[in-house]
């Protein structure tokens, strides 16, 4: 029933699935499994398609919530039970979209895959790898590849050994005769005929000849990307057709919406270091007000749905403490305020100098009215007393080593080192959002990332250094720089909880509440839940084609659009190393990364730890060697390069890279 041996798998089965069995009929070593196809997941989810625009928001939120609850026919649960124990003690559970391992797309990262799984706990990891296809990523992803998504699911037995990978083909045009193999960081370039033992190891040739085995057997007539895992026996785990970079030029925005802030005379700066996607409708209308109370140190404007900002005149002025107590006491008295603002207490059991010595809400969120004041009140403390109090106290701070005590991966590595629970960490985190946008949900809505984000922590724990405390201001400044941030995301968490409360009240859809305006929320009359789902959609829809357009770093003052520059340079630390890129293509993502996959994003928020912990690289379009990029990477021990123009518009999904964090490139292989 909706189960087949992987040498049976159909194309319902989805595209991995099919290329093993494409191996298993050329007769390649691949790790004895099976399937299940995606009749099951419709089954349980009663969904129809993923990847249509209506799923977006309620019918994914519904269909995850089916996932997880739904029951399975008995018979299903019981053959796929057996038959992960039948396959040894540990087992491998990997999606198997259609949409992933062909020659339009890889998918890479986009649903979820678990290694080194107890058999007995195949069925939850199975309905994680069918909540990764009902995510906003997932179905954005199917959108953008004009497919509907079927995601069947791989359980194989658990193999032990080095794992590599092949590109049995170079990735530059004209330079077919190479191939690459990848050892963790470093790439060896071997022809790809003919292989002679005074060229390469045996271990190389055993390798390469399998690698291009496989590209026969799949048809990949560009090249193959092939992973293999080398132990008692060299095994085949996946062999998919390269997928060779489109460069398409990314639209300007329609000049006539840029046109007020041109006429305004200032120059006015695109904030991608923190808001880097377009804002929902309702994080708008909290720029607007906020803006509109004028106390915050910069005017903001929304232009086609991004945030722009200018200073004012004159800037705050706050007296630079003169020592580590006199910093702590002003920063605990100016965050007593700010919660006091909030409404949030403090926790019965808490230290007074613990980032996570706050509740992250009100047991009970205010009115959206009431809500929407506090949070305007608690914006006016954190940009003109608590940041500038930080920022001061940080003029002369040097790079630390080891994750600051308030610091996202701090808690991470703590749970990876069992010094503090998953539980206890899962919970301090929940009230994180991966993007500053009141309408990303928390990771507490999304526990999976945060636990698997956990696991993730542990199998690398130990190549992060060590966190060292030193007793001195600007220590504490670096480590009250991380804590500052996490006041703005209780603020922003208790207005989303506000705007949730709201919906429920008026029979409507928690997450078409905030793509619609916040003042229909607010007005007493109802509201009919298909008008607002139809505005959310088209909200929505108008968000996701301005995230296609090539948007101006600044406007105004005669500045223009600059030209993409050939050279990717930046700062950062680390030695080198290589890997695949795995795009963000927004900030509120749940991509899955891989120990040798280098992560791309436009900017670095403190909660993207959840997701990048135990990733080879961080490449950063925005910021600087203090930032949270360059802090977050040096913290878990790994490579990065921020401030590096153009990343995101030159680096594409599966590309292999080199990245030198000292000397600050970004080298693409060729």
């Amino acid at each position: 029933m909706w189960v087949h041996a992987l040498a049976d798998a159909t194309p319902s089965c989805g595209g991995k699935a099919l290329g093993l069995a494409r191996l298993l009929a050329a007769g390649l070593p691949v790790p004895p499994g099976f399937v299940i196809e995606d009749a099951a997941f419709r089954a349980v989810t009663s969904m129809v398609d993923p990847a249509d625009e209506s799923a977006i928001g309620h019918l994914l939120e519904e269909a995850a919530l089916q996932v997880w609850t739904g029951e399975l026919p008995d018979e299903l649960g019981v053959d796929v039970f057996m038959r992960a124990e039948e396959l040894g003690p540990l087992i491998v559970v990997r999606s198997s979209a259609t949409i992933e391992d062909g020659e339009a797309g890889a998918g890479a990262g986009v649903f979820s895959s678990s290694q080194a799984v107890p058999a007995g706990n195949v069925w939850s990891n199975v309905r994680e790898v069918w909540a990764s296809a009902l995510t906003p990523m997932a179905a954005a992803y199917g959108r953008r590849r004009g497919a509907t998504i079927s995601i069947g699911v791989i359980i194989q037995r658990f193999v032990e050994g080095e794992r590599l990978t092949v590109y049995t083909r170079a990735l530059t045009k004209g330079d077919d005769d190479a191939m690459l193999i990848q050892r963790g960081s470093e790439i060896e370039r071997v022809p790809r005929y003919p292989l002679r033992s005074d060229e390469v190891s045996a271990q190389t040739r055993e390798v390469a000849e399998l690698a291009l085995r496989a590209e026969a057997a799949i048809g990949a007539r560009e090249g193959a990307d092939v992973e293999l895992i080398v132990g008692d026996q060299t095994w085949i785990v996946q062999a998919r057709p390269i997928v060779r970079r489109v460069t398409t030029q990314r639209p300007n925005p329609p000049p006539a919406l840029l046109a007020a802030l041109v006429a305004d005379g200032r120059i006015w700066t695109w904030d991608i270091g923190h808001n880097p996607d377009p804002l929902s409708p309702a994080q708008i209308a909290l720029v607007d007000r906020v803006d509109r109370a004028g106390d915050t140190p910069y005017a903001m404007r929304v232009c086609a749905g991004y945030l722009y900002t200018t200073p004012r005149e004159p800037q705050p002025i706050v007296a630079k403490p003169t020592s580590r107590e006199e910093l702590i006491a002003r920063f605990t008295e100016t965050e007593t305020r700010l919660a006091n603002a909030l409404g949030i207490a403090r926790r019965s059991t808490a230290a007074e100098d613990d980032a996570w010595s706050w509740h992250a809400a009100p047991a009970d969120p205010p009115p959206l009215d009431e809500a929407l004041d506090r949070y305007v009140a608690a914006c006016r403390i954190y940009s003109t007393e608590l940041t500038p109090l930080v920022a001061s106290a940080r003029s002369h701070a040097t790079p630390l080593v080891g994750a600051r005590r308030s610091a996202v991966e701090a808690t991470l590595l703590d749970a990876g080192r069992h010094k503090l629970a998953r539980d206890a960490a899962v919970d301090r985190l929940s009230f994180l959002a991966p993007a500053w946008d009141v309408a990303v949900p928390t990771y507490g809505e999304l526990p999976g990332v945060l636990h698997a984000a956990v696991a993730r922590a542990q199998a690398v724990a130990h190549l992060a250094p060590e966190r060292s405390d030193p007793d001195d201001l600007a220590s504490k400044a670096a480590d009250l720089a991380e804590r500052d941030d996490l006041w703005f995301a209780r603020a922003q968490l208790l207005v989303r909880k506000a705007i949730q409360a709201r919906a429920d009240k008026l029979g409507i859809s928690r997450d078409d509440a905030f793509w619609i305006p916040l003042d229909d929320l607010l007005a007493a009359g109802p509201l009919d839940p298909d008008d607002v789902r139809r505005r959310a959609s088209a909200a929505r829809a108008a968000a996701s084609r301005a995230a296609n357009w090539l948007m101006p770093r600044t406007i105004g003052g005669g500045e223009q659009p600059s030209e993409p520059s050939t050279a990717l340079r930046g700062v950062g630390t680390g030695p080198r190393v290589t890997g695949r890129i795995v795009r963000f293509a927004t900030l509120a993502s749940t991509v899955t990364v891989g120990s040798a996959d280098v992560v791309v994003a436009r900017a670095v928020t403190p909660a993207l730890a959840v997701q990048v912990i135990g990733c080879a690289a961080i490449v950063s379009e925005s910021g600087g060697l203090l930032d949270h990029g360059a802090a977050l990477a040096r913290e878990l021990g790994i490579t990065c390069v921020v401030g590096c123009h153009d990343a995101w518009s030159m680096l594409a999904d599966g590309m292999v890279v080199t990245v030198d964090g000292d000397r600050g490139t970004v080298e693409i292989e060729t």
